[in-house]
């Protein structure tokens, strides 16, 4: 974990530094938590969008409700949703 907290370090400073952001800098314990937190998903919350996504499949396949008019999104943190209309 330590050489990827090493690379994450590097590749952000770089990052911001393309972008002009010279002086900014990210939190060690920021860093941290990302490489420890890794690519792992909650099984609650994928298992909550795959749900929305199969029912929005569904509703277009069988032509019987009418679809989401617009993007869906999810806050999986405070476990609200909202659509926004295109």
């Amino acid at each position: 974990m330590d050489e990827d907290i090493s690379r994450l370090k590097t590749t952000a400073v770089g990052l911001l530094s393309d972008l002009g952001c010279n002086g900014s800098t990210l939190a060690e314990d920021l860093i941290n938590e990302i490489c420890r937190f890794g690519a792992t998903e909650l099984h609650a919350v994928s298992a909550f969008i795959g749900g929305i996504a199969s029912q929005e499949v569904i509703k277009l396949i069988t032509r019987q409700f009418v679809p989401m008019p617009g993007t869906f999104i999810f806050n999986g943190i405070d476990h609200k949703s909202q659509i926004l209309s295109l």
